[in-house]
This record gives C-alpha cells, sequence and structure tokens, in this order.
C-alpha cells in the first residue's frame, strides 16, 4: 500500500505506466515532465518524466519548471483514480486542475485518460 502521490506511489505509477503497452504506443511521439499534487500541498508534489512515451524516472517534484502539471483536492483525485469521475469530466469542471500545453493535451486525450484511469492500479492508502 502506497500513500497517495507521495515517492514510493509515483514509482508504483510508472511501474503500472510501463507495463500498460497500448499507453506507450499512443505516446511514442509525447515526451514531457508531469507533475502531480493535491491541492495546497503543492510542496509534496511528486513528478513523472516520460520521453517518447515511457516513463524514465518518477520521483518527489523541485522547484523546476513542468511542461504539466495536474492537481486536485484529494477526494477529487480518489474519485479519478476509482473511476467515479471520468478525467474529462474532472477537467470540464474543473474538479482536475491542469497548466501545461491544452494543444498538446487534446492531441493526446485518450492517453491523457487512459494515464489517469490507470492509477486504480497502484495499490494506495488516501490518509494524507
Amino acid at each position: 500500500m502506497h500513500r497517495f502521490l507521495s515517492e514510493d506511489w509515483i514509482k508504483a505509477y510508472m511501474e503500472e505506466w510501463n507495463k500498460n503497452e497500448k499507453l506507450i504506443a499512443d505516446l511514442k511521439d509525447f515526451s514531457a515532465s508531469i507533475k502531480y499534487y493535491v491541492e495546497g500541498r503543492e510542496d509534496q508534489a511528486v513528478k513523472l518524466l516520460v520521453e517518447k512515451g515511457v516513463a524514465k524516472s518518477a520521483s518527489k517534484a523541485n522547484s523546476h519548471k513542468y511542461d504539466f502539471e495536474l492537481w486536485a483536492s484529494q477526494e477529487n483525485w480518489k474519485k479519478l483514480a476509482t473511476g467515479e469521475i471520468g478525467p474529462k469530466a474532472a477537467m470540464l469542471t474543473k474538479r482536475l486542475k491542469f497548466k501545461g500545453s491544452m494543444i498538446t493535451a487534446m492531441r493526446y486525450m485518450s492517453a491523457f485518460e487512459e494515464s489517469l484511469r490507470m492509477m486504480s492500479k497502484v495499490p494506495t492508502s488516501w490518509d494524507l
């Protein structure tokens, strides 16, 4: 069991990402740094570095600029991870906040949605 968005959680998420051959294939032309955090806890953010669809590293985030940032309340992250709300609906209703190129995000929307649904595969403790 991994505490949600902890360093060990993001590493377990990276393993799940790299097991997903369809996700990697859909993102073969995509490389980016992605920062994830719970709203109000940006100091505890984690990052994932993706190169040509493959997650290359996962760790605590720092003050660098990231290509994409995703954040939500703990409750909304849990709803996303468990499938109670879908990624598109979460973004449209601003339950999931996003910073980065919207054009790029739209281009890879199905892969982006898959990456968020995949969060449910990581054994997660929601106690922050």
